[in-house]
Formats: C-alpha cells, structure tokens, sequence
C-alpha cells in the first residue's frame, strides 16, 4: 500500500472535512483577501499567507494551525501559532478561535454544503485528514509534472476547491481544446479518492478505453495505492490524456 488506508466512514469524515474547508477555512481566506480558495500541504490543507498578518490557517492530522506574522519589515516581526483540536471541537468554536463568528450565508459555488449545525461536535479521525493531504499533494506534483511536459499548456493556477473538493487546473492540449486535470476528494461518483482528466468538450480522441467515466476518464485511489510507482502513474495518465486530446 503506498497511502495510509481509508477509514471505513470516509463519506462522512469527506463530508465533515469538506464542511471544515469551506466554513473554517474558506471563511477565514475570504475576510482576508475575498477569495476562498486553498492548497494542499503535508499531512492535510489550508489557506495561504493573506492579510496584513500573513494570516494562514491549516487542517493537519487533528490539529488546526492558526499562523500570523506581524511587524513592519523582516527585520523586526513577531511570528505566534496556535494549535487547536479538532475532534470534539464545532464549527463555531473553530472559527471563535481564529477570529470571527461564521456566516450562514456563505457561499462557494453552487454546490456549497450546508453549514448545518455550527455548534454540534464535530466528529474527526485525524488519519482522514492525512490521506487526503496526501492524496492532493500526490495530484499537485503529477499535474505539475504534466504542465511540465506539455508545450505552450497555457495552465490555470493549482486550486483546492471547497465546493467540490477537489485540487485542480485547466490546461491547454493544444489550441481551441481545453481540459481539467484534478485530485478529487470523492462524491457521488465514487465515494474513494481518484484522479481525473475531464475535457471541456464533448470529443474523446484516441484511446477508446482510456475514456472510464462520464466526464472523461479517472484513475482510482485503489489503483494507485496498488501501483509501484504511484506518481510516475499518475503522470502518465494525465499525459496520456492529453495526448489523446492532441491528436484529435
């Protein structure tokens, strides 16, 4: 196995972790700079620097990180974490914590999941938090890779999306043809984490059995914890992708 297993309850912890994303942690980046985006880091995700205090915010194992660096230049900065558990803590205690009440009203998209009750405990299994930070950095180096690889991508910038969470781009195969490539958290279409490579038309060029899903094609989470080089295959899924797409 190259990944630290899934708990038998991964859609709840997803659900619980991705209501975390968006109503701690999206909250937060969006009273600092108005975006809600974040990034993956080791061992879990978070925000990034924003703010005048460079404020950033970061879901590791069963801990949430509370960063701030505060002073007029390098030379003389006041740099304080605070570090708070998770299980057993609510939404509202989290977000108490860093500074603000949250929002009912906030929204990351269409598919923003309901803040439901923000003072219930909340229920966490910090090794949950683990794979998936594994899992999107995992995607993040094999996108980068990829972007790497092909002329002239045109590349969006890497984002983790708490609305679908997801970690993800949009590049260029070639001219007038457009595709994502991303790390998905899982959802209806496969409750486990995968891969996936979807065009933003409906054409799919080139290997007939490389297309697995409606959307375009994915690689699973039990694949790649099976593989023996799990990034070198991630790789080369993405790239076969594309140059499916660029020979069409």
């Amino acid at each position: 196995m190259n990944f630290h297993p899934l708990p038998a309850d991964w859609s709840t912890q997803r659900a619980t972790l991705r209501r975390i994303a968006t109503h701690v942690l999206g909250q937060a980046r969006h009273r600092g700079d108005g975006l809600f985006d974040l990034l993956p880091f080791p061992g879990g995700f978070g925000t990034p620097a924003v703010g005048p205090n460079r404020q950033r915010v970061r879901l590791v194992g069963g801990s949430m990180f509370v960063e701030r660096v505060e002073g007029p230049d390098v030379g003389d900065l006041t740099a304080a974490t605070e570090v708070h558990t998770v299980a057993g803590s609510s939404i509202a205690a989290l977000c108490a914590a860093i500074g603000f009440e949250p929002d009912p009203e906030f929204r990351v998209g269409g598919d923003t999941p309901p803040l439901g009750d923000m003072h219930a405990p909340i229920m966490l299994d910090s090794l949950s938090v683990q794979s998936l930070g594994e899992w999107y950095l995992l995607g993040q180096r094999a996108i980068d890779e990829t972007v790497a690889s092909v002329p002239d991508a045109q590349a969006s910038v890497g984002r983790l999306w708490p609305e679908h969470f997801d970690f993800g781009i949009d590049l260029a195969a070639r001219p007038g043809v457009r595709t994502n490539l991303g790390a998905a958290a899982g959802d209806a279409f496969d409750e486990e984490p995968y891969l996936y490579l979807g065009p933003w038309d409906s054409a799919r060029p080139g290997t007939a059995d490389y297309w697995n899903a409606p959307f375009g094609a994915v690689l699973t989470f039990a694949e790649l914890d099976a593989a023996d080089d799990p990034l070198g295959r991630a790789v080369e899924f993405f790239l076969q992708g594309v140059a499916n797409l660029r020979a069409g």
